[in-house]
């Protein structure tokens, strides 16, 4: 009984008890579920937030805060009302202006709504500058004062890189190396977007100066004018398309090659463009001046230019801009100028004699002339043997020397500027045997159907065998002689005991004969009126008499007199004789009449060198027989037609031995005779 009243008692206490516990468990479960979101809207540069789970029934107020990253309160709203009319769905919407902050600045901000005294985070707006998605970058040619400026964005649809949409963005430019506070804009402000943007801006609106220039993307608005969004770099220097040499057939021939620089481009203008050139040893040899034609800066330089110094060179740009700055264009160019030596080839051919031919050689300016130098080797010491000019056939250069005695040999190759300067092409190294030395000594062969006995040298048929008889002056010596008068060649022939013929051809002489070719006064004799050489056999003094003269007057067809050298008797009127002169003299012969011998040209007479008149003098006894033909010029004789030097200038006979050698070789280097015969009988030139 007494526990039931407890019970009793304690009853109403209970129920309370449990009336509290369920409403405090009901506020609870509200307030757990409370929830908040937050909408950033970049571009108005607003946020909207939204608390949901409320009832106007249980509370009453809304206190709003914004913080910063740093956690100050940059916006509180104290005490919102929350009423039915502003409650929609148990949700409560505010939208903020960025603007309303009590500082404008870029960052990430959180959101919390205090409700009832329980502070609950609502979200964070993005409020930050998105650098992270935008880029900057400049284009365009170096050479070029008008470049492209892009700034690229990232962003989403819709999407901005900075809060708002009245931004506007500058592009700030200075040179690398100097002070960034210098920099000055390139073009006008543009507005900015979310799509990115570009435009066109003058580079030199920042300056003048070449290499690499800063750039940054600054922000502009109300908030900010210094703001620095992205960087880049860009070139300022002179760009070209090409920049060459060149050569050709009328460059060499001026001595010269061409420098070409074109599509030149500078952002800052073009006032003149120099080219400098440099040697091998990078010391500057000559600078020259660039002249435009078209779009291309072009100069032609001359060796002369060069001092004439053959080799590579190097070749730079240099553009003077229209304020006077120089700058060196990065790219070079370069000529060969040197000397190419081509390939030396060396033949020995069966005819005793060695061809030297030069293929692909080079000389700027052309080849003047190719020479070969040919010397004897012995041991470490060598001779000069011989000097050979190089005949030219397209680019090739062919000489051909005569083999004269076995041994070691050396080649140069010499070739001559269009300047006069010698260099050395190349050279060889050759030796020649027994063998090619060709035919050595005497040998039988036939000459126009008869067979005579020829000595050679060297493969060379010897044409005055003199010494190699070892003949003597009027020692009984046993010859014929043979005139061709239609070649002007005497033959003269020595008795052979192996034969018992004149088949020897001992001497061969190029002459003279008469200017007729008939006559009225009889085959056998001469008259004044007749300058005929008659056909038929007679005999050194056919009169039986011993009739020579070292200076004999004689008588032209013209009346004059002149006096004659070395004269030897044939027929009548008719003599051997050296080219009569008008006075008894070794130097009154005119160059013209020198020139003639190998023509028809005497009175009669059989008209001869000095040094041939003087032979048959020495040599021909009295009563050797004496043979003119009519004769065939194609067919002269067995030994041919001697060449004889050509006299350009002096007044006396090349072969005459009266006439000192120095003087003879002093008028050939000079160019004034073609060759000479020395005292002791050496042939020189030809």
């Amino acid at each position: 009984m007494k526990l039931k009243m407890i019970k009793s008692k304690w009853l109403p206490i209970l129920a309370l008890a449990l009336t509290l516990a369920a409403g405090l468990m009901s506020a609870k479960v509200q307030s757990a579920g409370i929830t908040g979101s937050v909408a950033t809207n970049r571009t108005a540069d607003t946020f909207t937030y939204k608390v949901s789970g409320l009832e106007a029934t249980t509370q009453k107020t809304l206190t709003l805060q914004v913080k910063n990253t740093a956690g100050k309160v940059v916006y509180a709203e104290e005490n919102i009302a929350l009423t039915d009319e502003q409650i929609s769905n148990g949700t409560y919407t505010g939208t903020i202006s960025h603007e309303k902050f009590d500082t404008y600045t870029y960052d990430t901000y959180t959101v919390l709504a205090t409700v009832d005294g329980t502070t609950y985070s609502v979200g964070k707006c993005d409020f930050t500058i998105h650098q992270n998605k935008v880029d900057l970058s400049i284009s365009g040619n170096a050479g070029d004062a008008s470049r492209t400026v892009y700034v690229n964005s990232t962003e989403g649809a819709g999407g901005v890189i900075v809060p708002g949409s009245n931004n506007k963005v500058a592009v700030m430019a200075w040179r690398k190396g100097h002070s960034e506070a210098g920099a000055k804009q390139l073009g006008t402000d543009k507005s900015l977007s979310g799509k990115g943007l570009n435009w066109s801006a003058n580079i030199t609106t920042a300056g003048k100066g070449y290499g690499l220039w800063n750039a940054k993307l600054v922000l502009k608005n109300s908030h900010t004018s210094a703001k620095t969004l992205a960087t880049t770099t860009y070139s300022a220097t002179p760009t070209s398309t090409s920049f060459t040499t060149k050569k050709s057939n009328s460059l060499e021939k001026k001595k010269s090659f061409q420098i070409n620089l074109a599509g030149l481009k500078n952002a800052y203008g073009i006032k003149s463009v120099s080219f400098p050139i440099y040697n091998e040893k990078g010391k500057k040899a000559y600078t020259a001046k660039a002249k435009k034609k078209s779009r291309t800066y072009t100069a032609t330089v001359s060796l002369k230019s060069l001092k004439y110094k053959l080799q590579n060179y190097s070749i730079k740009a240099v553009v003077t801009d229209s304020a006077g700055q120089k700058i060196t264009l990065n790219s070079t160019t370069a000529v060969n100028e040197q000397a190419i030596g081509g390939k030396l080839t060396i033949t020995k051919k069966k005819n005793a004699t060695t061809v030297f031919k030069l293929t692909g050689a080079y000389i700027p300016g052309n080849i003047k002339k190719i020479q070969y130098v040919i010397y004897r080797r012995n041991g470490a010491s060598k001779k000069k043997i011989g000097t050979y000019k190089g005949k030219a056939a397209g680019k090739k250069y062919t000489s051909t020397a005569k083999n004269t005695e076995a041994g070691k040999y050396t080649v140069n190759a010499y070739g001559y500027t269009s300047w006069g300067k010698k260099i050395l092409m190349t050279s060889r190294n050759y030796s020649l045997s027994k063998k090619n030395l060709g035919k050595q000594g005497w040998y039988y062969e036939k000459y126009n159907g008869k067979k005579y006995k020829f000595y050679y040298e060297n493969n060379e048929k010897v044409t005055d065998l003199t010494k190699i008889l070892k003949l003597k002056k009027n020692d009984g010596n046993r010859f014929y002689i043979e005139l061709n008068r239609a070649a002007c060649v005497v033959t003269i022939y020595m008795f052979n005991k192996e034969t018992n013929k004149f088949d020897i051809p001992v001497k061969t002489c190029t002459v003279c004969v008469g200017r007729d070719v008939s006559t009225n006064a009889g085959a056998g004799a001469l008259n004044l009126q007749s300058s005929f050489t008659p056909i038929g056999n007679y005999s050194i003094c056919t009169n039986g008499t011993a009739v020579r003269y070292t200076m004999k007057p004689m008588h032209e067809p013209d009346g004059s007199v002149v006096q004659a050298r070395w004269c030897t008797h044939i027929v009548g009127n008719v003599y051997f004789h050296a080219i009569a002169v008008g006075s008894n003299t070794h130097y009154g012969l005119s160059p013209y009449k020198m020139n003639l011998l190998g023509s028809p040209a005497s009175a009669g007479c059989v008209r001869m060198a000095v040094a041939d008149a003087k032979w048959i003098f020495d040599y021909m006894p009295t009563g050797t027989k004496v043979k003119i033909n009519v004769g065939n010029t194609k067919k002269p004789g067995p030994l041919g037609k001697e060449k004889l030097p050509k006299s350009y200038s002096v007044n006396y006979d090349p072969t005459d031995p009266g006439v000192p050698d120095s003087r003879k070789k002093k008028d050939y280097k000079a160019k004034r005779i073609s060759g000479y015969l020395t005292k002791s009988g050496k042939k020189v030139g030809y």
